[in-house]
């Protein structure tokens, strides 16, 4: 039996969540039943397959992150991503000056822009991040890219600004930011390996 609360958060938060987990259809499909109208026998069968199951896996996430924000619960939801960019510089401890206005997401399944309150969410989609350096916050579960990572993810995420924040980070905080060698290293490194990311 699908949550009725559930479905009318979802009903409410069209932006949030198409296309990102569902599609123009299925979401008329929740809309109806917040609405309480009947559904035609083929809205029934999509009802029956994955999309029962994405409304399932979503219910028992809210369900046990009551707490969270919904921010968090969708990024659970996706599984395989970490955050970088300035946010990751921000959580690493390095971004007290700045409340940044882009959440930059690596991961492997999605690609594109989610606008969330007062926040974009920018989705930037790999084969693999298997490579990546990345820390989990122990009191959200959120992935975040290390200090070393943010500069490497510069190449996919084409955010300039984010390279000179962790230039000017380097030369001001030295072996508190990153490994001495390891950032030299990084600043030197002019050509990034691709490969390690399934590009």
């Amino acid at each position: 039996m699908v949550d009725q609360q559930l479905v009318d958060w979802m009903a409410d938060k069209k932006d949030l969540i198409v296309p990102t987990l569902f599609k123009s259809v299925q979401f008329g499909i929740i809309k109806k039943l917040s609405q309480g109208v009947k559904l035609s026998e083929n809205e029934k069968r999509y009802l029956r397959g994955k999309m029962k199951q994405k409304i399932m896996a979503l219910q028992e996430l809210m369900q046990r992150e009551v707490k969270s924000d919904e921010v968090t619960v969708l990024l659970n939801n996706i599984g395989s991503y970490y955050v970088t960019g300035l946010e990751a510089l921000k959580h690493n401890g390095y971004g007290w000056y700045y409340e940044p206005k882009f959440i930059e997401i690596i991961n492997t399944k999605i690609e594109g822009i989610l606008r969330f309150k007062d926040r974009t969410i920018k989705f930037i989609r790999v084969k693999s991040i298997t490579h990546s350096q990345i820390k989990i916050d122990k009191e959200t579960g959120l992935k975040y890219a290390t200090n070393e990572q943010i500069l490497k993810d510069v190449a996919f995420t084409k955010n300039q600004y984010t390279k000179m924040a962790w230039t000017q980070m380097f030369k001001r905080y030295g072996k508190m930011f990153v490994k001495i060698k390891k950032g030299k290293e990084v600043i030197a490194k002019s050509r990034i390996d691709y490969s390690k990311y399934g590009v």
